[in-house]
């Protein structure tokens, strides 16, 4: 247990996680799990993975996490009230180290 313990704090203090507040880094693992469920990603899917936490919150979350350079977000073409989101090279890197 505390060889994982040393792992997860080591991964921590590299960027880009070490810029990253805790509602942050959430945000990103739980996107990430439900891309690995449904293998595509919406807003909705931002705004429902924390139901406790207000949408305004969950919008600048995804917002931070894009300009941090780990979220690209696109505008669907055939509605464009609706967005995509996407990771980038550097998150995909990241969730590499995770295997």
């Amino acid at each position: 247990m505390i060889r994982l313990l040393n792992f997860l704090v080591s991964l921590r203090r590299l960027p880009p996680l070490c810029e990253l507040s805790g509602d942050e880094e959430r945000m990103l693992f739980e996107l990430r799990a439900r891309w690995e469920t449904t293998g595509k990603l919406t807003f909705s899917d931002a705004y429902d993975i924390m139901p406790a936490q207000s949408v305004t919150t969950s919008y600048r979350q995804v917002l931070s996490l894009k300009e941090r350079g780990l979220l690209e977000i696109n505008t669907v073409e055939e509605d464009r009230r609706k967005r995509t989101i996407r990771f980038t090279p550097l998150a995909e890197n990241l969730f590499s180290h995770f295997g």
